[in-house]
């Protein structure tokens, strides 16, 4: 069994706790492009402005300067920005929250998000509406944010901080992930890993074990 020797859980966010669509949000900060061409692959041709938002090597406000320029949309106002980035954030179902609750007492519990300073807020206000709760911090013994380390999944850094500053051992601690190439990062350093997907998350999962 999966969980058999396991004492810690570590969960991701985004496609494993919250539902999300990218494309939700890259469709409308595209819809900004005021340039002369075509604005297709804009996103997705400057990858690095939202990397180093995750890595937390740039400020939100350096961000949105980003996008204004990369949109060439000068006028463009924080919240509209903000708005269009956050659209990719969708729900939780509550019965995740309840899946959280009811294994707490048995593992040490944490979050290892790729995430930015725009996103926290956002994603926090949905886990209000829909648990009750101040934000996400009540499910977990601790989170840690991709913005916050200065580094981001799949590198290995990222695994081995949370490991060690918590003196977890890997082959006690199982790692849940919506993303191929996280999982098989997180499996190089020995760590138990579950890929979830659309079809089988975690509430799936834990109701058979």
């Amino acid at each position: 069994m999966i969980l058999e020797g396991v004492n810690n859980i570590i969960f991701d966010l985004g496609g494993v706790v919250i539902d999300i669509d990218t494309s939700l949000s890259f469709d409308k900060l595209s819809s900004f492009y005021r340039g002369d061409q075509p604005a297709e692959g804009l996103m997705s041709e400057n990858v690095e402005l939202f990397l180093n938002f995750e890595k937390g090597l740039i400020s939100s406000h350096e961000f949105r300067e980003g996008i204004r320029k990369l949109t060439d949309h000068h006028d463009l106002t924080d919240q509209q920005i903000d708005d269009a980035w956050n659209r990719m954030l969708l729900h939780i179902p509550q019965e995740r929250f309840h899946v959280l609750e009811t294994i707490r007492p048995h593992y040490q519990l944490f979050v290892l998000s790729n995430t930015n300073a725009i996103h926290v807020p956002a994603f926090n206000g949905i886990v209000q509406k829909v648990s009750g709760r101040a934000g996400i911090d009540h499910f977990f013994d601790k989170v840690y944010f991709s913005h916050e380390m200065k580094k981001r999944k799949p590198d290995a850094d990222i695994y081995q901080q949370l490991l060690d500053e918590n003196q977890l051992k890997p082959s006690e601690t199982l790692f849940i992930d919506d993303r191929y190439e996280n999982i098989a990062a997180a499996a190089t350093l020995g760590l138990r890993v579950l890929h979830v997907t659309p079809q089988e998350g975690i509430v799936e999962f834990f109701a058979k074990v």
